[in-house]
């Protein structure tokens, strides 16, 4: 899907040397004279990044930047300052009003574009952000998957469910359900946060699933830490009694009551030294597969985990 950007700038010949360098990495550039101008482009399409220079005539930067993060359509905009002034008074002005960056110029060209793919890949990431959670949500797990299979790296990827989780939810409320599926995400970022050097990617896919994508070299050790830490701390979200016994009664899907261990974590994980996952709806897949079998397992107690070793 094409990209779009607004450069707003007076400066003819900036115009010119940004549009030409934008339009080669496959962004769509418009450009605007002044602020006036680009309020009318506005009006009619919001672009995923907006370049905005400070000194324009009829409307200058600084006002059009506030008169964006009030609009609704406009507020969530990743808004890049290109200017000529570059003391930290002048910087500190333009972030309180709702800024995201801001580049002095002359900039490096390869700055302003490693810039601006940033502030785009926030922006699309905090729009697709699972709200319970924070942690980006569907849009953004594809995507990451997908830069992933296509840097040809070595992959593992997790696909974490919660068991039991709903007669929890259905003995304990929504609430407390809530809870249970933050300390999840909690977890998990912590493991994330203690491995910064193996480049960790988490996400929510929504409810009680959750992904996490690594290198398949310490996919395992990552998945017995996850597992091992959940099984340490899900005891707190039960009252003294239901943990003291290890179960509580709720109703099965056929409205049956009967008997449910305390909640854990099946891991499921799909790597591609074995087999060649060159799309995300193929992980997937074999991810859901491997979750179904350790779902299954009979007398399963604990967390559990299990990493597909099959060749295609």
């Amino acid at each position: 899907m094409e990209r779009s950007i607004l450069l707003a700038d007076d400066d003819k010949t900036m115009q010119e040397v940004v549009s030409r360098l934008l339009n080669a990495r496959g962004w769509r550039v418009s450009t605007a004279d002044d602020g006036v101008c680009a309020l009318e482009q506005l009006a009619r399409q919001v672009p995923d990044v907006i370049l905005l220079d400070l000194n324009m005539p009829r409307l200058c930067g600084r006002e059009l930047l506030s008169r964006l993060r009030r609009d609704p359509r406009t507020a969530l905009v990743p808004v890049i300052i290109l200017s000529g002034e570059n003391s930290p008074q002048e910087k500190a002005a333009e972030f309180d009003i709702g800024a995201d960056d801001y580049i002095c110029k002359p900039f490096d060209v390869g700055e302003l574009a490693s810039r601006i793919e940033g502030a785009a890949r926030r922006a699309r990431r905090l729009l697709a952000a699972n709200p319970l959670t924070q942690l980006p949500g569907g849009p953004a797990i594809e995507e990451e998957a997908g830069a992933r299979i296509a840097s040809g790296a070595p992959l593992a990827f997790f696909y974490v469910d919660i068991d039991n989780f709903k007669a929890y939810n259905d003995n304990y409320g929504y609430f407390k359900g809530d809870a249970a599926i933050r300390k999840v995400a909690g977890l998990l970022t912590e493991v994330q946060s203690d491995l910064r050097g193996e480049d960790i990617f988490v996400g929510h896919i929504g409810g009680d699933d959750f992904v996490l994508m690594c290198s398949p070299d310490r996919a395992e050790a990552i998945a017995g830490e996850v597992a091992s830490r959940f099984d340490a701390a899900v005891r707190e979200l039960y009252s003294a009694e239901d943990a003291g016994r290890g179960y509580i009664t709720a109703r099965d899907r056929s409205g049956a009551e009967r008997c449910f261990p305390l909640m854990s974590l099946s891991i499921a994980i799909a790597t591609n030294e074995q087999r060649k996952l060159d799309h995300y709806a193929r992980i997937a897949d074999i991810a859901a597969e491997i979750k179904k079998f350790l779902k299954g397992r009979p007398g399963k107690g604990g967390s559990a985990f299990l990493k597909d070793r099959r060749r295609d």
